[in-house]
């Protein structure tokens, strides 16, 4: 699909910078990440009015929000401060300008945003950005921020089929207009060249969350929740847990291949083909890291099921307490 009349059609302009050229922020309430090197950054550039954020939480953004007055949001950096500033954007009605600093994520442009209340975590309604700005010189040294933004992107492949077996265990209804951007994203990500290509790869992704985030979360990002609760502490990035839970659902998916049948990719063969693309853009051995880590446990898997029960997913076919995921480990780690 054309991507600048999707753009367009939702009045989000596009921009890609080669340098640190931020002047255009000035005067807007940036909200970035505390303690960042985002943070550094903008005291470097002589930015010294802004809000950082050390949690994705709905209670810092109501404490931002206190001390906005009316004037562009601007989420600047990684995934907890462009989510905040969605929030903040979205609550108040004012413009918002996306400056993702590294391609770790495909929530650049969602609209929707990823928030803590308390202990747990929702999906929150918000709105599109004004504008994207894209710094393709810091994109280019992003290392491992850049395959967590691949791993987010594969887990896509997850999603899809989590929506094939709703549509055919519960009858549910899903836009293949969406459906098929997902699918592109995936796509693109799999033949992109370059950052630009990337950008556009995690900015479809994004537009196919256009009116639920089940089109590029479903299964694998259950993992994911439970995982950063138990594991991560800071350690791992989004995107790179979402990789792990695209292995863990993908592996299930094949060994109970009987049960999951006539799905929009084969379950028999699902990890296998999984595990192909990652070694294709060379992540595959970043998303096993997790399960590496001497705090992780394969008993922890077995609370997925009740981690988002109303998205009906494969964990509500496949309850998670009744599976050997020892066995699931080992078979993937190999």
């Amino acid at each position: 699909m054309k991507l600048k009349k999707l753009l367009d059609e939702r009045g989000i302009e596009l921009k890609y910078l080669n340098n640190n050229d931020f002047n255009e922020l000035k005067g807007k309430a940036i909200i970035t990440n505390k303690g960042s090197f985002t943070r550094k950054l903008l005291l470097n550039l002589g930015f010294k009015d802004f809000h950082p954020v050390s949690k994705a939480s709905i209670e810092e953004a109501e404490q931002i929000k206190e001390m906005i007055k009316e004037k562009d949001i601007v989420g600047f950096g990684g995934g907890k401060a462009i989510d905040v500033a969605k929030k903040i954007a979205s609550d108040l009605n004012l413009n918002l300008i996306s400056v993702p600093t590294a391609p770790s994520h495909d929530g650049l442009i969602s609209k929707n945003c990823s928030l803590y209340k308390g202990s747990k975590r929702e999906t929150i309604p918000a709105k599109y950005p004004r504008k994207v700005i894209i710094p393709l010189n810091l994109w280019k040294n992003s290392g491992n921020l850049k395959k967590a933004g691949i791993c987010d992107l594969i887990s896509n492949l997850i999603a899809l089929q989590d929506l094939s077996l709703a549509e055919k265990e519960r009858g549910e209804k899903f836009s293949e207009f969406y459906k098929k951007l997902s699918l592109e994203s995936v796509e693109k990500v799999l033949n992109c060249r370059d950052e630009k290509e990337l950008a556009e790869s995690l900015i479809l992704s994004g537009l196919a969350m256009e009116e639920t985030s089940r089109y590029c979360s479903g299964s694998e990002h259950e993992v994911e929740r439970l995982l950063e609760n138990k594991i991560n502490e800071g350690k791992y990035f989004h995107g790179q847990l979402a990789g792990t839970g695209t292995l863990i659902s993908a592996k299930v998916y094949s060994l109970y291949s009987d049960k999951l049948k006539d799905l929009r990719f084969s379950s028999e063969n699902f990890f296998e083909y999984i595990k192909n693309l990652m070694k294709k853009k060379d992540v595959y051995n970043f998303a096993l890291l997790p399960l590496l880590d001497e705090k992780f446990k394969p008993e922890i898997l077995k609370e997925v099921s009740e981690v988002r029960p109303e998205r009906f997913t494969l964990w509500n076919v496949i309850d998670s307490k009744k599976i050997d995921f020892r066995r699931v480990i080992n078979e993937i780690i190999g």
